[in-house]
C-alpha cells in the first residue's frame, strides 16, 4: 500500500507541476484569447462597416442605374423626336419645292396673261383708231351725202 500511496503522491506531484506549468501557459493563453477575441470583434467591426458599406454602395449603384435607365429612355425619346422632325424636315422641303414649282408655274402664267392682256390691249387700240378713221370717213360721206341731197334738191 505505501507503494500506491507513493504512486498517487507522485502522480500528484507530477499533476501539480504539470498544472503549475500549465498556469504560467494558460495566463499566456487567456492573454492571447484575450487579443484573439479583441482581434475577433474588431474584426467583425470591420466586418460590419463593410457590410454597411456596401449596401450604401449597392443602393447608389442602383440609384445610378435608374438614372442610367431613365436617361436611356430619354435618348431614345429624343432620338425618335430627332427622326420625327428630319421626316418632318424632309416633308416640309417637299412642301416648299411643290409650292415654288407652283409659284414659277403661275407666275408664267401670269406673265403670258399679262403678254395676252398687252396683245389686245395694242389689238384693242388698233381697232379703236380704225373705228375713228371710219366715223371720221362715215361723217365726210355723211355731209358729203347731204350736200348731194341739198345740191338736188335745189
Amino acid at each position: 500500500m505505501i507503494k500506491r500511496t507513493l504512486i498517487l503522491i507522485c502522480l500528484i506531484v507530477f499533476g501539480f507541476s504539470f498544472a503549475l506549468m500549465g498556469c504560467t501557459d494558460g495566463v499566456k493563453q487567456k492573454e492571447e484569447i484575450e487579443n484573439l477575441k479583441a482581434a475577433l470583434e474588431v474584426t467583425q467591426s470591420e466586418r460590419d462597416d463593410l457590410k454597411a458599406k456596401v449596401a450604401t454602395i449597392t443602393q447608389d449603384r442602383n440609384q445610378l442605374q435608374k438614372q442610367v435607365n431613365e436617361l436611356s429612355t430619354s435618348r431614345d425619346q429624343l432620338q425618335n423626336q430627332v427622326n420625327e422632325l428630319t421626316n418632318s424636315r424632309g416633308q416640309l422641303q417637299k412642301q416648299i419645292n411643290d409650292l415654288v414649282t407652283s409659284r414659277e408655274e403661275a407666275v408664267a402664267k401670269a406673265e403670258k396673261a399679262q403678254a395676252q392682256i398687252d396683245k389686245l390691249t395694242t389689238q384693242l387700240q388698233e381697232e379703236t383708231k380704225k373705228v375713228r378713221e371710219l366715223q371720221d370717213q362715215l361723217k365726210k360721206i355723211q355731209t358729203a351725202v347731204k350736200q348731194l341731197q341739198d345740191k338736188l334738191e335745189w
